[in-house]
Order: C-alpha cells, then sequence, then structure tokens
C-alpha cells in the first residue's frame, strides 16, 4: 500500500493565492521516479485555513513538508507542530529561503521547533526525492546530501550532511504546468486563484548584502527550454489567469532570449487577452535592453513596469552592500526615454542600509521624486533576513546595525484578533552607525509622507509648482508640513492626522509592535503607513485641501515668494480634480482663468514652464471607474501594490488651447 506525502505551502496569507511552483516542481521531480511513484502518494496543500482542518486532509502520512518563508514561517510552524501531534511518526521536513544554514543557526531553530525532523538545503527538488527513496528504502539518511536531520548522538544533535550540487538541467524537472498537477489544484481550487508564479531561470550573479538570492550556491544561472516555457505560457494563456510573479532574478539578462519570451507572452496575450499583468524582477545596470522587452509585452496588452533597483544613491552605501548602479544622469535620461513611450517606471530605495544617512536619503528621495506622470519609486524598510550576510552578527558589528521584531502582514487585507495575535514577524533595522534611531526616525517620516502626497500624487501638482517657482527640493515641502503640524495643530489639524498617524505607526516599529496597523478610513484593512496616509488625508477632501493650500501659503511666505489667492485656489482646483475621489465619479467641466492645465502639461514633460497668465480655459474631467460599494473600499482600490494610483484623466474643451498639452 502507498505511504502518502504532504507538501504544504501556504503562501502569503493574503487574497493573492499563486499557484505554488515550489513545492508542485518537487512533487512532480519525485512523481516521475517510477519507484517513488509506486512508494508513495504526493499531495499538495497551498491555501491556509483552520489549523485543525488541514490537519484532518492529511491521511496517515510518512512525509509532511514545508516551504519556509518570511511571509508563511509561523503559520507554518503552527501547521507542522499540530501535524507532529497527531501524526508521531511522520517525519517533519522543512524548506525553502527561511531554512537556517549555519549552524549556530540550526541550533536554536531545532530547539524552537522540536516538532521538526529534517531540514532541506538549496534546491529541493532532487534532494526531497533521494529523501524520500531513503525513507522507502529505510536507508540511514546520512547518505542523502543537502539536508540536516536530528540525531541524539551528534555533539549538537544533529548532522549536516555534504552539500548537494545545483540541478544541471532544469528540464529534467517535470513542468506541473505540464503534466496535469496545476490542472488538478484548478479543478479543486481554481475559485481562489488569483495568479501563478513562473520562472525561465534560475540564479543570481549578483551578492547583495541584504539578499540571498544570490551567493556562491546560486551564481550561475541556469535556463529551462524555450520550448517548455512556451508551452507553459500557452497554459496560462488558455486558464485565463491574469497575473504573473516571475521569479527570475534578473529578467533580461539574456536580451535575445528573453526578448523572445516577452513576444510568446504577447502573443498570448493578443490572442486569448491573457496573461494581463507580469511582475518582474529586472536585471540590474541593462536598461538600455529593458525597453525593447518591456514594449514587447505592451504590445500584447501584458502590463508590467520597469523597475529601478538603485536601493541607494549613497555611494559609500553601495560598496557596503556590494551593489553598482548606472550614473544618476544615465538613470533620469532613461526615465524620460521611457516615458515618451508611455512605459510606467518606478523607483526602488531600502531604509536603513549602512553608510546612508539623514541628508543622503533624502538626496535619494529627492533625486527619484521626478516630474514625470508615469514614473514612480516607492522604498522598503530594510529587513534583516536569515542566511544573508547583512543578517550575519559580523555584519551588524561592522555597521552598529539596530533592530526590531515587529509582526508583518499583508497590506489592504482585514485580519482578524485571532489572526493579529499569530501574524508572522520579521527584523527590520531602525539605525545605525551612520544613521542612529533619531535620524532613521526623521527619514521614515520624510520618507512616507513624500510617499503618500507626491507619489500617490494627492499633492504631486501643489508640489511641482513650489519647486518650479521657488527651487526648493521637495523633501523641504515635506520638512515644512512635518514643522507646521507640530508647531501649529490647531491651524493644520487635518495634516496634523496624517502626521500623527506616521509617528505612531514609527513608534509601533520601535516598540517591537508591527510595521502595518488597521485602520477605519480602509474599512479596517491592515495598511502601509504611506497608504494609510493617502487614506486618512482623503477622507475628507475638503479638509486636506483647505490645509493643503494653508501651508502652501506659509510655504511661500517663508521663502519670501508672493503667492496670488485666485491663482492659489486654481493649482488646488487642479490638483484635486486629477485624484480620485468617492463621491465625484461623475465627468464634469472645470473653468479656469489661468494657463494651468497648459503650465503642469509643460512641467510633467520636462520643458519649461509658461508663465502662469489669466488664459481662460476649460478641463473636462473624467473620473477613473473603481467597482467599490462604499467609500472605504474605494480606499483600497484607489492604490495599486501600494506604488501608485491612477490619476482622473483629463481633457482640454477649449479649442483655444492646443490638445495633448494636459499632463
Amino acid at each position: 500500500m502507498k505511504k502518502n506525502v504532504y507538501l504544504v505551502d501556504l503562501g502569503t496569507g493574503s487574497n493573492r493565492n499563486l499557484l505554488p511552483l515550489g513545492v508542485s516542481l518537487i512533487s512532480s521531480y519525485a512523481k516521475s521516479i517510477p519507484e517513488l511513484d509506486e512508494a508513495f502518494n504526493f499531495n499538495i496543500h497551498f491555501l491556509r485555513g483552520d489549523t485543525v482542518d488541514i490537519i484532518r486532509g492529511f491521511d496517515r502520512p510518512a512525509i509532511i513538508g514545508f516551504a519556509l518563508y518570511v511571509w508563511n514561517y509561523r503559520a507554518s510552524m503552527r501547521v507542522a507542530a499540530a501535524a507532529k501531534a497527531a501524526n508521531p511518526s511522520a517525519l517533519i521536513v522543512c524548506g525553502g529561503y527561511s531554512v537556517p544554514k549555519a549552524p549556530e543557526k540550526i541550533v536554536k531553530f531545532f530547539a524552537e521547533f522540536p516538532f521538526i525532523d529534517i531540514l532541506v538545503h538549496g534546491e529541493g527538488e532532487v534532494t526531497f526525492a533521494d529523501l524520500a527513496r531513503a525513507v522507502a528504502e529505510g536507508r540511514d539518511l546520512a547518505t542523502v546530501a543537502g539536508i540536516t536531520f536530528r540525531n541524539p548522538d551528534a555533539q549538537d544533535g544533529f548532522v549536516t550532511t555534504g552539500r548537494r550540487d545545483r540541478i544541471s538541467d532544469l528540464d529534467m524537472l517535470p513542468s506541473p504546468f505540464l503534466n496535469g498537477t496545476f490542472d488538478d489544484i484548478m479543478r479543486r481550487h481554481g475559485q481562489h486563484v488569483t495568479g501563478v508564479i513562473w520562472e525561465t531561470n534560475r540564479g543570481c550573479p549578483f551578492s547583495c548584502t541584504f539578499c540571498d538570492w544570490g551567493n556562491a550556491d546560486v551564481n550561475k544561472i541556469k535556463s529551462y527550454a524555450m520550448d517548455r516555457l512556451r508551452a507553459e505560457i500557452d497554459w496560462i494563456a488558455r486558464n485565463k489567469i491574469f497575473y504573473i510573479y516571475l521569479a527570475d532574478a534578473n529578467f533580461g539578462i539574456f536580451y535575445d532570449r528573453d526578448l523572445e519570451i516577452s513576444g510568446y507572452l504577447a502573443e498570448a496575450g493578443k490572442q486569448h487577452h491573457f496573461p494581463g499583468y507580469m511582475a518582474i524582477n529586472w536585471t540590474k545596470n541593462t536598461h538600455e535592453r529593458i525597453t525593447a522587452i518591456a514594449e514587447r509585452l505592451s504590445s500584447g496588452g501584458v502590463q508590467t513596469s520597469v523597475t529601478f533597483a538603485v536601493q541607494s544613491f549613497n555611494d559609500k552605501t553601495l560598496a557596503a552592500i556590494k551593489r553598482r548602479n548606472i550614473k544618476t544622469e544615465s538613470l533620469m535620461k532613461l526615465k524620460k526615454e521611457y516615458q515618451e513611450r508611455n512605459l510606467p517606471t518606478y523607483t526602488e530605495m531600502i531604509l536603513g542600509l549602512p553608510e546612508e544617512t539623514y541628508e543622503t536619503f533624502t538626496q535619494g528621495l529627492n533625486q527619484s521624486m521626478t516630474p514625470g506622470v508615469s514614473d514612480h519609486w516607492v522604498f522598503h524598510l530594510c529587513t534583516l533576513l536569515i542566511n544573508t550576510e547583512m543578517e550575519s552578527t559580523a555584519y551588524r558589528e561592522k555597521y552598529g546595525i539596530l533592530s526590531r521584531w515587529v509582526s508583518a502582514g499583508i497590506a489592504r487585507r482585514t485580519v482578524s484578533q485571532k489572526e493579529e495575535a499569530a501574524a508572522e514577524i520579521e527584523e527590520i533595522v531602525v539605525g545605525t552607525a551612520s544613521m542612529p534611531p533619531e535620524a532613521w526616525a526623521r527619514s521614515f517620516a520624510v520618507g512616507y509622507l513624500s510617499a503618500a502626497l507626491y507619489n500617490f500624487r494627492p499633492a504631486f501638482f501643489v508640489m511641482l509648482h513650489a519647486q518650479n517657482e521657488i527651487g526648493n527640493e521637495h523633501t523641504h515641502f515635506i520638512e515644512f508640513l512635518l514643522e507646521q503640524a507640530e508647531a501649529d495643530p490647531e491651524g493644520l489639524p487635518w495634516l496634523r492626522k496624517l502626521t500623527d498617524h506616521v509617528a505612531r505607526q514609527r513608534q509601533m516599529i520601535l516598540d517591537n509592535v508591527a510595521m502595518l496597523s488597521p485602520i477605519d478610513e480602509l474599512n479596517g484593512a491592515l495598511a502601509l503607513t504611506h497608504e494609510a496616509v493617502l487614506a486618512i488625508a482623503l477622507h475628507d477632501a475638503d479638509a486636506f485641501y483647505g490645509d493643503l493650500a494653508e501651508l502652501t501659503r506659509r510655504f511661500f511666505a517663508r521663502h519670501d515668494h508672493s503667492l496670488d489667492e485666485a491663482l492659489l485656489t486654481e493649482i488646488i482646483s487642479y490638483q484635486r480634480c486629477r485624484i480620485p475621489l468617492w463621491g465625484e465619479q461623475e465627468r464634469r467641466v472645470l473653468n479656469f482663468r489661468f494657463n494651468i492645465p497648459a503650465y503642469f502639461a509643460a512641467l510633467t514633460k520636462g520643458l519649461p514652464a509658461p508663465d502662469l497668465v489669466e488664459a481662460p480655459n476649460a478641463l473636462e474631467v473624467v473620473p477613473r471607474e473603481m467597482t467599490a460599494n462604499d467609500k472605504g473600499g474605494f480606499a483600497v482600490q484607489r492604490t495599486r501594490s501600494g506604488h501608485t494610483i491612477i490619476l482622473n484623466e483629463v481633457k482640454v474643451i477649449n479649442p483655444a488651447v492646443r490638445e495633448g498639452l494636459v499632463a
């Protein structure tokens, strides 16, 4: 009688349920080996649920394997503990990026989780199959390369076997897209599936200290055959999968090959209208090549964003994290080229990296805050991931790294009190030798307020005007906001709400509580700090834009610049009409006394702005369609993955104003 093996990937705990590529490849390879297929039934579980219900689904298990990542670590351990209690004879096996490699970390892991029997290191397909074969044959686990297993006779209570070589030919792994594995999951759970994880190659030639993706074990890239990839694209399209998360570390690194793959995706998009979006980790520092690839995808209706993963603009920081970036001048030139091609871009930065200071971080923010409407940016808090160089004791000591453990979560998702208490946790950097906690706290506030007000666009045009007229850096406007909200909370009550939330969330991190918190304005959903600020700001648009107008008056006065009141009123009116707002979802016409549409059209295209003069004109405002039934749901829909919002369209309807000038 066959024994049962269960492979568990609990995903992110969000409403984004992606077909589990990792455990499915492990299962597919094991089943392709006749003696293992005869000895075991291989089953996949990837949806979260009540632990008791999950355990009931394990019928006389011989092996239960868990894929461990930072987003499902604690959830997996809860299920693993219950599984071992219910099935004491079952082997509990863990693999994935969150499995410790260093001996001292393994000691702590086994002490904390006594129900875990075996750890799999590196690629799991061949190692797990060898492990299953050893179990079937009653063979000593010491003969299985690439694992750590408990052994009471060993000095530390466990044995780590020799390193297993990487898989030389990825096509030896049967495709779960093509061998029926994903077909079975879709039959059982298709209504819950929102996308797929897909890979065209494995490996990363880079060695960034904050990442475990590229290291000595995986620095050579291995690729799948093109025929296989084309067949998998066809499966994705025929099954009407809209969203692809591409697991490649550096898509575009093989230019000709990746351009060809993009062509297959575009063909599928044209023929089937699927896929519709692909999240991509682009290759580093070869952005000229990316243009053609992104355009090829876009030609078939497959949307993506071109990422500039600079992480920092500070040379000392880049040296410390083992990164090299293209020159800033070249970056700005490329961004302009992408904008001219209507290809959205965004720049990634990280707060908390070594050698960064408040000054260098805000300088990076200002370099990221370009006037292009389709160019965005995002910054992440620096997370210390297990097995990375940055997480090591030596690295921490060298750069004076201070950290806090906080509950993690998925933004735009509501959680119960029970779920909140059992949330995943992650370690966040809150200070370094070059950026002590006080400077980190200030960077946190300026960064998130900039992200909310400039990157999400509710103050974008106002800040562009201030920069054009005064010549200030954008962060100076945000610093002024913080100063004024602190000094005069009654005079700027709505802006004070925003700064209060930022301070509250920042303190929750410093107090080892949480990185996200639920807010009423998003119907109680968890929100990243900048998303929360946006939702709070626009919950009462009249109050927010009233305070923004007053702040702008004060900012101009501080810099000894005059500001015509009628002009300010129209700038605020233009700014407001571009933002999707609940209750303002009908087409409407706005009349302007000044040439404001032409003025902002020039600024956002990087052209010299005309003088602001009286030139009566009108705009038709075309709001973005939203399907939400209430104000909170509308606010949730307004953000796109925490990076952007889609602006309302405006059309010049005065024939005296040339068409196409509007931003």
